[in-house]
C-alpha cells in the first residue's frame, strides 16, 4: 500500500548463449533524514552486495524436482509462474496517481532481489523442456553475477495507466514527469541515498498516452559517512523506503509520494514448497513472456476496485522477465 505524504536500456549483456539481459509502503520517512553528500565506497562487510549470496531458493529444488521426474513440465511452468507472481508482489509496491474521477498513473517500483531473479531465470530456462540442471545453474550463477558486479541496489520503475489512446484523454497527451535522481531510498537510520544510475527514459516527460514505461534504478551499496564506509541497507534494514517530492502528471504538481517495500528474505519459506499439482485454471498461453505490463484496473472508490491481485503480479512477472531476458533458450 502506498500513501500519499503532505510534504516525497540496458542491463546485462549475458555471455550464456548469447542472452540479452535489458532493463528498459509503510512506514513514514523521518522528517529528521537528510540527504547526504554521496561518496560511494566498497564496503567490507560480508552480506553488503545481495547479489553475491550463493544461489539457494526454492526455484533450484522446483527444477530439479522436474529434472528428476517428479514432476511434469507443465506442473513445473505452473509453480514456476505462480512463485514469479507471489515474489514480485512481495518486492513491489504501488502508487495510484489519479489524474481526474476517469484516469491515473500507476507507478510501480520492484526490489530486483535474487529470489525474484532466480524465479525469471527458471520461468525462462522452462521454455526449453528439456531438463538440463547444468544449463539452468550456470545461468543462474552468470546473472547474480553480473548483478554483482554493478555493485548497486536495483530497482525497476514501471509506469502505465489504464489506456493508451489519446482518446482517453480528450485527445490530449497526458505527461508524467517523474523525478528518478531525486527518488530517495531511506535506511533504517533515517540515511537518505540518491540513484547512481537511472535509465533515461525515467528522466523525460513520460508521454503516457501512447505506452507504457520502465526503467533501472541503481543504488549505492554502501556511502563514505563520517569518514566511515557505511552499509547503506544494513542488518537494521526491515523496509526498503523510497521518496519523491512530486510527481507531475499534465503540468499539475500531484504532491509527494512514497513506495515502502518489506525488507525481508523469502528464502527460508522458498525452500519448503510443497509439490506443485497441475490447476487446471491456468491457461498454458500465460507462461510466457509478455511486452507490456498489466493494464491497472482502477476506480477511485476502493470499494469498487476488481482487481484480481494474484493474476495481476504475475502479469507483471511476465512483463519484467521480458524485461531482464529478451531472447530465447537454446
Amino acid at each position: 500500500m502506498v500513501f500519499r505524504i503532505s510534504f516525497v536500456n540496458k542491463l546485462l549483456i549475458c555471455s550464456w548463449t548469447g542472452a540479452v539481459f535489458t532493463a528498459t509502503a509503510c512506514a513514514a520517512t523521518p522528517v529528521a533524514a537528510q540527504i547526504q553528500p554521496q561518496t560511494t565506497c566498497i564496503s567490507s562487510t560480508p552480506g553488503v552486495n545481495p547479489y553475491a549470496s550463493s544461489p539457494q531458493s526454492g526455484a533450484i529444488m522446483l527444477y530439479q524436482n522436474y529434472a528428476s521426474g517428479i514432476i511434469n513440465y507443465q506442473a513445473a511452468r505452473q509453480a514456476a509462474l505462480a512463485q514469479l507472481g507471489e515474489n514480485v508482489a512481495h518486492w513491489s509496491d504501488h502508487a495510484d496517481i489519479a489524474n481526474n474521477d476517469q484516469n491515473m498513473v500507476r507507478i510501480v517500483v520492484t526490489y530486483l532481489d535474487p529470489v525474484l531473479v532466480e524465479y525469471i531465470v527458471l520461468n525462462y530456462v522452462l521454455m526449453n523442456s528439456n531438463p538440463d540442471s547444468n544449463r539452468f545453474t550456470t545461468m543462474l550463477t552468470d546473472t547474480l553475477n553480473k548483478l554483482k558486479d554493478r555493485n548497486e541496489t536495483l530497482f525497476i520503475v514501471t509506469v502505465t495507466t489504464q489506456v493508451y489512446i489519446p482518446q482517453a484523454y480528450n485527445g490530449n497527451v497526458l505527461t508524467v514527469r517523474f523525478p528518478v535522481w531525486d527518488m530517495v531510498l531511506v535506511n533504517a537510520d533515517g540515511l537518505k541515498v540518491t540513484p547512481v544510475h537511472a535509465d533515461s527514459i525515467l528522466d523525460e516527460n513520460i508521454d503516457i498516452t501512447h505506452e507504457p514505461a520502465s526503467g533501472l534504478v541503481g543504488y549505492p551499496l554502501a556511502i563514505m559517512h563520517q569518514g566511515q564506509c557505511i552499509w547503506v541497507m544494513d542488518s537494521w534494514t526491515n523496509n526498503l523506503t523510497l521518496h519523491v517530492e512530486s510527481v507531475i502528471l499534465d503540468n499539475i504538481d500531484k504532491g509527494s509520494w512514497f513506495w515502502n517495500i518489506h525488507y525481508r528474505s523469502l528464502v527460508a519459506s522458498d525452500n519448503n514448497q510443497p509439490t506443485p499439482t497441475i490447476d487446471m485454471s491456468y491457461d498454458p498461453t500465460r507462461f510466457n513472456k509478455i511486452v507490456e505490463p498489466p493494464t491497472p484496473s482502477w476506480n477511485p472508490n476502493l470499494r469498487f476496485d476488481n482487481t484480481d491481485w494474484r493474476m495481476y503480479w504475475e502479469e507483471m512477472g511476465r512483463y519484467l522477465w521480458g524485461l531482464i531476458v529478451s531472447e530465447s533458450p537454446q
